[in-house]
């Protein structure tokens, strides 16, 4: 948390207008806005609790830009290639990383003592996973924080939303964090420390370079990325590719569904006349 809440402050700010001004014009009529989050959150939880493992970017972005078809408002495409095409890149470009770093790593550390290399090795896991947890506050918490910042009461405050958005995603990560956490250690890839190491470092790296360019990441994507490529760099790899093809048709998929209902919340809330 205390990462989160650092990168949320330090970085939060770059995804201010991700996804309303970069992916979709910033006047997106509320019928739009509403369905959008809607639809991501529903999809976010439901997710959650069937214990799959999927990103919030994957829904956010699904959602809006179906959300946009519905009421006519502009979707920017060229950045809509950009985050679709940064998605199918990093999980291989953090696996190539992945296996760069373990390679160093076990290049520097052959020389040492296990004792010392045990103890190292979680001093800087501890680091790489504050790492992490500091663009994933960067990212995904300043992607949410910037559906509200233009929309806000008037008797309500910025600071007030940044504190309700921590604390959720804190109450989020004590309730469901481990459930998610089983899921990929168990069913997708074996690791030891310092491959875990190595793939940690590799998504915090990754996620902070899009996040600089404003790209919604997926998180999720990334670090199995990482995994996989640390997974597969010494044999025998302990790489369940059946849960890969599985995740990685799932992530389509929900891109897609997210979409689709996007469009269809949003027609449903014109036709009512709710918002």
């Amino acid at each position: 948390m205390t990462g989160i809440v650092t990168g949320f402050a330090v970085a939060g700010q770059s995804m201010s207008s991700s996804v309303l001004g970069n992916l979709v014009s910033a006047d997106m009529p509320g019928i739009a806005l509403v369905s959008g989050i809607l639809v991501s959150l529903t999809m976010l939880l439901l997710l959650t609790l069937l214990r799959l493992p999927v990103s919030l970017s994957n829904c956010v972005v699904g959602a809006f830009v179906g959300a946009a078809l519905a009421t006519n408002t502009q979707i920017k495409i060229p950045f809509l290639i950009e985050v679709l095409g940064s998605w199918i890149a990093a999980p291989f470009i953090c696996a190539l990383m992945a296996l760069l770093v373990y390679a160093l790593v076990i290049r520097v550390e052959r020389f040492e003592s296990l004792v010392t290399v045990v103890e190292t090795n979680r001093f800087f896991l501890l680091v790489v996973v504050f790492f992490v947890s500091f663009t994933l506050g960067a990212n995904n918490i300043g992607l949410i924080q910037s559906f509200v910042r233009n929309e806000l009461p008037p008797e309500w405050t910025l600071v007030a939303i940044e504190i309700a958005v921590l604390l959720a995603a804190a109450l989020g990560t004590v309730m469901f964090g481990k459930m998610i956490s089983r899921v990929i250690s168990d069913r997708i890839v074996g690791l030891s420390q310092i491959k875990t190491l190595s793939a940690m470092l590799a998504s915090a790296v990754v996620t902070a370079i899009l996040t600089s360019f404003s790209i919604p990441v997926s998180l999720t994507q990334v670090v199995i990325g990482g995994m996989l490529g640390a997974g597969i760099s010494q044999r025998p790899s302990l790489v369940n590719t059946r849960e890969i093809i599985i995740l990685v048709s799932g992530w389509a998929l929900v891109t897609i569904v997210s979409a689709g209902l996007g469009f269809i919340v949003s027609m449903i809330l014109i036709s009512l006349k709710l918002v």
